[in-house]
């Protein structure tokens, strides 16, 4: 591997006019956050008078350089050296605006490449999907909203910053940035090296993402297969990325693992299975001189605690059988199809609006230990109206585990162990192994009627809620409350009761609820029976009878189950008990047992 390490301040990075940073397409969009970005101002605020402050290093795939353009493509540190485009270019902006034409002019030639006889070109070039908003935040043109909210983020904290700065200090900034600054240029030739270079930062200490590592050792091996194999591997990372955008990544190739090997895989075991994975399960692998390090199983993580045995009999007791081995393009096509298709999923995205309904209700319960299992079947072909079979024996399986608490780790080895089911006749495999372990109707009443709803599982709640509302408008009415933006779930009695503020906004409660009412508070508030749905804002001043002042606003709405509480003389905890136990009774036969 020939290296060539230089050390450079931002003028001399940016001040070649015939080099070009591209930033390509399968790299991931721009995801600083707020932090990262002001860390990076205030690193460059600091910076001492005759001193130097390293940004970092960036790894760079550069051929051989020609008179013509000579675009550098971006291994690492695209995050970095997008801000500090973002940062030059509305310096740049401000100094045109305040008539510093020539200061402006300068910043202009860095953020410019162009060769001789050419037009310029951005120094920094996002071929990523994030090309066409960078363009318009540089505009500033907010017409539209932005899809990728870190890069508008970006700019904003930037621009805001730069208009309270005076032009004296925002010139000592800009020499500080320009000539103070100094990063490490990594440039390697060939491409197995520069991602061959990138873990092995990585492996030196830098926090890189799971799904960052997954990307240089596929990018990293294709080059070692061939040029074809590492444009196919650049254009499949591209798409897969896409197929993404919006979730969680590191989360896809969790349950892609699981789903593919039928067994539970922990967080921190995702990289070490997929590169078992790809040596076990790919021809081209066969060759590789270090295959043979792969060989082994990789060791269980137990930082959950141990997964138990599957049950004798049911879908994944039997040792699954070695996967079939398949070409890099192939084993390529399939990821990129799963990626697709957990989109799908995770953002409830499917052609068939009757299983968005189920996905939508899956995300709202939080059923994400599901999603490889699903993944499987919807990549394995299965038809539509089976798959609504499953995710409704799904819905009510989820959740009743959910609720009675079972063991995380126990529902998430099931769904990876069902990933060996028949895709194309899946329900009753699946109603089978639901069956083993799913609650009875007893222990899921008793602790549906106990159960707590604290704010991150309200949408747990307000699913509950409107399956249950659903029931009280008939099979065929439609209901106007599923999705709607304005209705939220309502604390019957508030979620806060004690300060003078909450007393203010919604009334004496304490004095209303008698004796033990603050300690007696937290058992009760966020039970079922103290929740309903509701739309807009209730008016309550102070009064002793805070309940009788909320009635009224309750008669008038079109939800049936908050106009039932109109008809109550008074709602205490006794009441919320009481109404629980109603609900509990109703959630058996929603959600039956398989």
């Amino acid at each position: 591997m020939i290296i060539t390490p230089t050390s450079l301040t931002i003028t001399q990075l940016f001040g070649s006019t015939n080099e070009q940073y591209v930033i390509p397409t399968y790299q991931r969009r721009y995801s600083w956050h707020e932090r990262q970005v002001w860390e990076l101002i205030d690193d460059i605020q600091l910076i001492d008078e005759g001193d130097t402050h390293l940004l970092g290093s960036i790894v760079c795939l550069a051929g051989h350089h020609t008179a013509g353009l000579n675009r550098l493509e971006l291994v690492d540190g695209q995050q970095r050296l997008t801000t500090v485009t973002i940062i030059l270019e509305c310096i740049r902006q401000r100094m045109e605006l305040d008539g510093e034409a020539d200061e402006a002019a300068e910043v202009a030639r860095l953020l410019s490449a162009k060769p001789l006889g050419g037009k310029a070109l951005r120094k920094v070039a996002l071929d990523s999907i994030d090309s066409a908003e960078f363009d318009r935040l540089v505009q500033n043109n907010r017409q539209q909203p932005f899809q990728n909210q870190q890069l508008a983020g970006a700019f904003e904290i930037v621009r805001g910053w730069i208009a309270e700065r005076g032009l004296e200090e925002l010139g000592a900034f800009l020499y500080r940035l320009k000539n103070q600054a100094v990063v490490i240029r990594l440039d390697v030739s060939e491409a197995k090296d520069a991602f061959k270079l990138f873990e092995t930062i990585n492996n030196r200490g830098l926090k890189l993402s799971p799904t960052d590592i997954i990307k240089n050792f596929l990018l990293g091996n294709a080059a070692r297969f061939g040029a074809d194999e590492l444009h196919e591997a650049r254009n499949s990372w591209a798409a897969l990325i896409v197929h993404l955008d919006g979730t969680n990544p590191d989360a896809f190739f969790r349950y892609y693992l699981m789903a593919l090997v039928g067994t539970r895989v922990t967080a921190s075991e995702v990289v070490a299975k997929f590169k078992n994975v790809f040596m076990s399960q790919v021809v081209e692998a066969a060759a590789l001189p270090e295959r043979h390090l792969y060989a082994d199983p990789v060791e269980p993580d137990d930082e959950d605690g141990e997964e138990p045995p599957p049950a004798e009999g049911s879908p994944g007791a039997s040792t699954p059988q070695p996967a079939q081995q398949v070409s890099f393009v192939a084993f390529l096509a399939r990821l990129v199809q799963c990626a697709k298709v957990y989109g799908e999923l995770v953002l409830v995205k499917a052609a068939d609006t009757r299983i968005n309904r189920h996905l939508r209700n899956l995300r709202m319960i939080k059923a994400v230990q599901t999603y490889g299992f699903l993944m499987h079947l919807r990549v394995g072909g299965c038809p539509d109206k089976l798959f609504r079979e499953v995710l409704e024996l799904t819905e009510s399986f989820v959740l009743r585990r959910h609720v009675c608490r079972e063991r995380a780790n126990e529902t998430e080895a099931l769904f990876a162990r069902l990933s060996v089911v028949d895709p194309v006749a899946p329900v009753e495999a699946t109603r089978e192994a639901y069956r083993a372990l799913c609650p009875s109707d007893e222990k899921f009443r008793d602790e549906f009627a106990n159960a707590s709803f604290p704010s991150n599982l309200i949408e747990r709640a307000r699913y509950c809620l409107e399956r249950i509302e659903a029931t009280r408008h008939g099979a065929h009415d439609e209901l106007q409350v599923l999705g709607a933006a304005d209705v939220h779930v309502e604390h019957i009695i508030p979620q806060k009761i004690k300060t003078k503020k909450a007393k203010e906004e919604f009334g004496d409660w304490v004095t209303y609820l008698g004796d033990k009412a603050e300690s007696q508070h937290p058992k009760y508030v966020a039970r079922i029976g103290n929740l309903t749905l509701f739309a807009g804002a209730l008016n309550i001043s102070a009064s002793n009878n805070p309940f009788a002042m909320k009635k009224q606003a309750y008669k008038d709405s079109g939800i049936l189950l908050t106009k039932e509480l109109a008809s109550l003389a008074q709602f205490k905890f006794k009441t919320v008990e009481q109404r629980s136990t109603m609900l509990a009774a109703k959630a058996v036969e929603l959600w039956p047992s398989p």
